[in-house]
């Protein structure tokens, strides 16, 4: 009996480091893959007249809070306006953080340009037309 409850203990210790590795590594990846190298993907969800616009965005501090408006410079071209701010009164960590985004804008199903800033500054984006997802809601 007591060899029994030895090897559950080892067990139970060895399932518990091999958890926390694969958070580490999981954690670490996803912060990784996340990383503002290059374009944000922005995924484009295409309805007559209208584009849902969703992607992730890496802010330097944990703390950081994102906001997005969007608004149009020509008849094809519209701005996306990424805007980051934090509570003063909190001390914030220097730890990437990944935030989700999503918006809408009533613009052409074809023929339009979407470029990006993050406060203020130009901010590469790629924009991929998700048609699947707006032809499976169809009867």
């Amino acid at each position: 009996m007591g060899d029994m409850m030895r090897r559950m203990v080892w067990f139970a210790i060895v399932l518990t480091a091999a958890s926390f590795a694969i958070f580490a590594v999981l954690g670490n990846f996803a912060i990784s893959s996340a990383e503002n190298e290059g374009p944000v993907l922005i995924r484009d969800v295409v309805t007559p007249g209208v584009h849902n616009l969703s992607g992730m965005i890496l802010l330097p501090l944990s703390c950081d809070e994102l906001s997005t408006q969007s608004k149009p410079v020509s008849s094809t071209t519209y701005q996306l306006i990424f805007e980051t701010w934090q509570d003063p009164s909190i001390a914030c960590p220097e730890e990437p953080t990944p935030r989700e985004f999503k918006t809408v804008i009533f613009a052409p199903q074809t023929g339009v340009t979407f470029f990006a800033t993050l406060d203020g500054q130009g901010f590469p984006i790629q924009v991929t037309p998700d048609d699947s997802a707006a032809t499976s809601t169809k009867p």
